[in-house]
This record gives structure tokens, C-alpha cells and sequence, in this order.
């Protein structure tokens, strides 16, 4: 280990299903895509699921070492998203030695950053990585405050107003 870089990540729980469906719910409606797939992070494989991943732009990931623990819950949330964070983390030896694996969770890239660091911490918070993982942290984050940031309809769903004069309460009939 050199002086200007931080000890190897410890390792947390056996990412299995149980942990996959914490990190998934804690995104609430701001999931996208399929339920997540492992993707190797060996070197051989490396630089191509690290393009993969440069074109999921929001939400969390869970990396894993060669036994399936849990070395590292982050979020990415655009600038690069989850491609770039990786590539921040090989920056540092250990992480590049010990990093085997990554599962995504990806998030609608228009969801408030604030929603997605909610989502990290309560993820944090389900699979219980709070004083497990030595000195890594996670964003504090209360029931409440996740529920009105992860539960609000992103602009995405927000549909457009009836016409003016249409007062018959069918949208369906509503010129688009």
C-alpha cells in the first residue's frame, strides 16, 4: 500500500439475493432497467463492461470480491455514471486487486441526485453495512426524507394537463 492511497476495502456480507432486493427496493420508483446481472471486473473483462457501463448513467452499485462479498455500495448519478465512478476506484490498487465483480441497479438519470444518495444510504441501511465496512460511510437519511425524495413521480411520468374546457374527466379522450 502506498502513503498517498487508502487501505483495502473490508468486506461486508455475501451479496446474494437478499441483498440484491434491498438495494433494488431502496431505489423505489426510480428503477430502471432488469434486475441486476453480475459483470465480471477481472482485467481480461474489464474494459469491456466498464464501456457497458458508461451508458448507465444513474443509480447504485455493489461490487464484489472473488468469495461474493460485498466490497463496495456506491452510487453514480451522470457525469459518467457508473463507468466513471469504477474507473475512480482501480485509481487505487487494492480496490483494482480485490474489485471482481459489479452488480448495477441503474435509476432514471433524470432522478434529483438527492433521491439517489437517499437511495445509497437506505440501501446501506437494509443490508445493515453501517460499522461493518470500517471506515466507509453512507449518506444518513430517514424513512421519511427517503420516501419524499425516492417515491415522487420523476418528470418522466408526469403527464400533461386536459385541455382547457374538457371537463369530462376522460383523458383518453383528450387530443395529444
Amino acid at each position: 500500500m502506498s502513503l498517498d492511497c487508502c487501505a483495502e476495502p473490508l468486506a461486508g456480507p455475501v451479496v446474494d439475493t437478499k441483498v440484491l432486493r434491498h438495494t433494488w427496493t431502496a431505489l423505489g420508483r426510480l428503477v430502471r432497467g432488469g434486475w441486476p446481472v453480475p459483470y465480471s471486473l477481472e482485467s481480461g473483462q474489464r474494459a469491456q463492461t466498464l464501456a457497458i457501463l458508461n451508458e448507465v448513467l444513474a443509480g447504485l452499485y455493489l461490487v464484489t470480491d472473488a468469495d461474493g462479498r460485498l466490497r463496495w455500495l456506491g452510487k453514480a448519478h451522470r457525469d459518467g455514471g457508473v463507468g466513471a465512478r469504477l474507473r475512480n476506484h482501480f485509481g487505487h490498487p487494492e480496490r483494482a486487486r480485490v474489485f471482481t465483480k459489479v452488480f448495477v441497479i441503474e435509476a432514471d438519470p433524470f432522478s434529483p441526485s438527492t433521491a439517489i444518495e437517499a437511495a445509497e444510504g437506505r440501501a446501506a441501511d437494509m443490508i445493515g453495512l453501517r460499522g461493518r465496512m470500517g471506515p466507509r460511510t453512507w449518506p444518513v437519511v430517514t424513512e421519511e426524507q427517503w420516501l419524499a425524495l425516492v417515491t415522487a413521480h420523476p418528470a418522466s411520468r408526469i403527464r400533461r394537463p386536459r385541455p382547457a374546457g374538457d371537463d369530462t374527466g376522460d383523458r383518453s379522450s383528450a387530443p395529444a
